[in-house]
C-alpha cells in the first residue's frame, strides 16, 4: 500500500475518533476549534510538502491526541 493512501486512512480514522470521543464518550462540546479538522489539516501538509511517512503518522498522532486531552479536560 502507498504511503499516500496510509496517510488518507490515518486522518479519516482520527477524525472519526475525535469525533466520536467528543460526542458520544465525553459527551462535551467542540466549542474552540474544530478538533475534527486537525488531521484533515495535517493531511494537506503532507500531501504538500512531504517530509517521510513516518514523521507525519508521529506529529499527527500527537498533534491530535494532545489537542483531544487540552480540550477535553475542564
Amino acid at each position: 500500500m502507498r504511503n499516500e493512501i496510509k496517510a488518507a486512512i490515518v486522518t479519516a480514522v482520527l477524525i472519526l475518533s475525535i469525533a466520536v470521543l467528543f460526542t458520544s464518550v465525553l459527551r462535551v462540546p467542540q466549542n474552540v476549534v474544530p478538533l475534527f479538522l486537525v488531521p484533515a489539516f495535517l493531511y494537506a501538509g503532507y500531501a504538500i510538502a512531504p517530509a517521510g511517512f513516518k514523521t507525519w503518522l508521529i506529529l499527527t498522532v500527537f498533534v491530535s491526541i494532545a489537542l483531544a486531552v487540552l480540550y477535553a479536560v475542564p
